[in-house]
């Protein structure tokens, strides 16, 4: 168990010294995530695919799939070792003035070992959200049904809205049921990127292992602690683009304290005395 507001609290303290640097760690890892190959679908919206020659359609449905395919690769290979980087900057900044080279240590010798680890919780992760998507697609398949049963028993009355309703309604109670698995794997794996930042060499069983066992009575106050940031993300908005930026240095460095006092590797208290 933690406290939100002492976390905060070290967080701000950390921040003071090195809110420049940890902005910019936060920043281009962010930004290199976010910022992988893709296109916009308004660009299709006047396209008429169909009108096309096959071997057009083809060739588009090439480029998609390649554009795909280089995107998940890349979040495999690069991004998520990233990640664990600015886990490991995090940590040791928290402890004194850290050096942004610490983001490249994941793509040292224990490269292999944190890309597995890392595409084993975002598999299984993946995995327990599948039944979150249960309620749509049985909605998709029998959307031809529905509808005319609705438009044939109430015939455009105030009921039918009213069903239509009740359908939708449904849809979100059940979709959100079924999120919870997903929700639960999500916030017990919340640790591992710490962990592999931690120790790099550990087995990615052990990381998702230990990172369950840390979660262990703090998935709530952990939610808690997130929804906490939501005001600060609200008034980022204000700000336009670079709202949300300038958030990010004061959530991550929150959450790497939360880490630290679960593991037990909180600095002594006069380390935080600037």
């Amino acid at each position: 168990m933690f406290n939100r507001k002492e976390l905060k609290e070290r967080a701000k303290l950390v921040l003071f010294r090195s809110y420049s640097k940890v902005f910019l760690a936060c920043f281009l890892v962010n930004i290199l995530s976010g910022g992988g190959i893709g296109f916009s679908a308004r660009k299709l919206q006047d396209v008429d695919i169909l009108s096309m020659p096959p071997q057009k359609i083809f060739a588009i449905f090439v480029i998609i799939v390649s554009l795909a395919v280089i995107g998940i690769a890349l979040s495999i290979f690069a991004i998520q070792p990233l990640q664990v980087g600015l886990k490991k900057f995090m940590t040791e900044n928290a402890k004194s003035d850290a050096q942004l080279d610490l983001l490249l240590t994941p793509f040292g010798e224990d490269y292999k070992n944190i890309v597995l680890a890392q595409f084993m919780k975002n598999l299984f992760i993946f995995l327990w959200s599948i039944p979150a998507y249960l309620p749509t697609v049985v909605l998709l398949i029998f959307s031809d049904k529905i509808t005319p049963m609705i438009e044939g028993v109430y015939a455009g009355s105030v009921a039918a809205t009213a069903a239509t309703i009740g359908v939708a309604v449904l849809w979100v109670v059940f979709t959100l049921l079924f999120s919870v698995p997903f929700i639960i794997k999500e916030l017990q794996y919340s640790m591992v990127s710490y962990i592999l930042a931690d120790n790099p060499a550990t087995e990615w069983k052990s990381a998702l292992s230990n990172s369950k066992e840390m979660m262990v009575g703090n998935k709530w106050e952990y939610v808690k602690l997130m929804l906490s940031f939501v005001p600060w993300y609200l008034a980022a908005n204000l700000l336009c683009c670079i709202g949300g930026f300038l958030v990010m240095p004061y959530v991550e460095a929150t959450v790497c304290e939360m880490y630290l006092e679960l593991s037990g590797k909180t600095p002594v208290n006069a380390e935080y005395e600037y």
